[in-house]
């Protein structure tokens, strides 16, 4: 402990205060992660339908990918994230107070652009605020503040929902609340988001660029890099869509889990990766971003497997904190290597073009996963529902972008790694 502290307090004044700023976010965040789809479902809404609706954020995600790219450009990071956490914040409460279907939509919608805005400014601050040697360390306290709010967000609002639903005839209003109160903790961010600078040094040349200069990244010349980046993301944006947004549409209904028992399963999820973020920068150092990135997320593919074929509620929430840990330790990882093999000119809009591929894939694979779930039951067996379809698919395409990554980015398997006794690799 006393060396992470120590390594807490080697971050720049800037990266501690927006890691407190990311923290409030990601906890209202995780309010609505883990009560959208029973809000939803408990206005009568089809799993189907829920599909539609989480397709929205993405769509939302895509629309303000690159225009979120020319905001930090133009506002900086104070304005910028500002802006972002009062959107988000907004995005929640109008979400719970609605129940038409039009409504959610365009509410999900904001909800996926103003966070877009948030991570889109993330990655290319952080590199600005950091040192190479102390990026990965960086990276993963940022995905550390991600899970460990998961877990101090999932597990109080599923709490109060539950508590709130044995004194209130059906479960609307109390889903409600609990919502409003992740709302007020993204809006909890103005603060530490106040004390970071309106500009960093140097960028006064981005900010006097066109609002259409970010879209250089699109030219021919930067295909090799951007297309490269972005291909295995969209794969695992397209993966991820068929199956992860109805995780708990799927322990409630396969093993009819409780919502209080669902937030007890899914903190574990984020608590595992916290411990998980502790460790990688070691992996890190032995292996190089992209082999540690490719050994992550082969690793949570058995775990997979597992979570769709298994009737057993133990060996399912076992795998499913196991396949949360590894899968989801390689996107710090991803977003590392992104930006330390990108030139700095091109990080905002790499980072934004990685992000629109991804959240394209969780676009087009959200209605599909969710008519999938609805419609596919014994189709692979007699004994299996309508879950088990979209997780194998969702396997499928998870091997494929594995596979391409190794094709990809093998000439930079040593950036990151620290051999005994040496500096890091230099990067590219």
């Amino acid at each position: 402990m006393t060396s992470l502290a120590g390594i807490y307090r080697g971050f720049s004044v800037e990266a501690r205060a927006f890691l407190a700023g990311a923290a409030l976010i990601e906890a209202g965040n995780a309010f609505q992660y883990a009560l959208q789809n029973l809000y939803i479902t408990s206005l009568g809404i089809g799993v189907a339908d829920v599909g539609w609706i989480n397709g929205a954020s993405a769509i939302g995600v895509v629309a303000a990918t690159f225009p979120s790219a020319s905001l930090y450009d133009r506002l900086g990071p104070r304005r910028s994230l500002l802006l972002a956490s009062t959107l988000k914040a907004l995005s929640i409460a109008g979400m719970a107070l609605c129940s038409g279907f039009w409504w959610l939509v365009a509410w999900s919608a904001l909800s996926g652009a103003s966070y877009t805005l948030h991570k889109v400014v993330a990655a290319p601050f952080l590199v600005s605020t950091s040192r190479g040697h102390e990026r990965t360390h960086l990276f993963q306290a940022d995905f550390a503040v991600h899970t460990l709010t998961q877990t101090g967000g999932v597990l109080p609002s599923t709490l109060i929902a539950g508590s709130l639903a044995q004194g209130v005839d059906g479960s609307t209003w109390p889903l409600r609340i609990a919502l409003l109160a992740g709302a007020a903790l993204g809006m909890l961010a103005w603060r530490p988001y106040r004390r970071l600078p309106r500009v960093l040094p140097g960028s006064e040349e981005a900010a006097s660029r066109s609002p259409l200069a970010v879209l250089a990244i699109l030219r021919p010349s930067q295909w090799h890099l951007w297309m490269r980046l972005s291909i295995p993301h969209f794969l695992v944006g397209t993966g991820a869509g068929l199956s992860i947004p109805f995780i708990n549409l799927y322990f409630t209904q396969r093993f009819t889990l409780p919502v209080a028992a669902l937030g007890l399963v899914l903190a574990a999820a984020s608590a595992t990766m916290t411990l998980g973020a502790v460790l990688t920068p070691r992996v890190v150092a032995r292996f190089g971003l992209v082999r540690a990135t490719i050994l992550t997320e082969a690793l949570s593919i058995p775990f997979f497997l597992v979570l769709a074929l298994t009737t057993s509620f133990p060996l399912a929430v076992a795998a499913y904190i196991l396949r949360s840990a590894f899968m989801n330790l390689s996107q710090p990882l991803w977003r590392n290597l992104m930006m330390e093999i990108t030139p700095e000119q091109h990080r905002p809009a790499v980072n934004g073009a990685s992000m629109l591929c991804w959240n394209l894939g969780w676009a087009v694979s959200n209605h599909w996963g969710g008519w999938l779930i609805d419609s596919s039951a014994g189709w692979l067996s007699a004994g299996l529902d309508g879950y088990a379809l979209p997780m194998l698919l969702t396997i499928a395409t998870y091997l494929l972008a594995i596979a391409l990554e190794a094709r990809f980015f093998w000439s930079f398997r040593h950036v990151g790694q620290v051999r005994p006794g040496a500096q890091p690799v230099p990067t590219a």
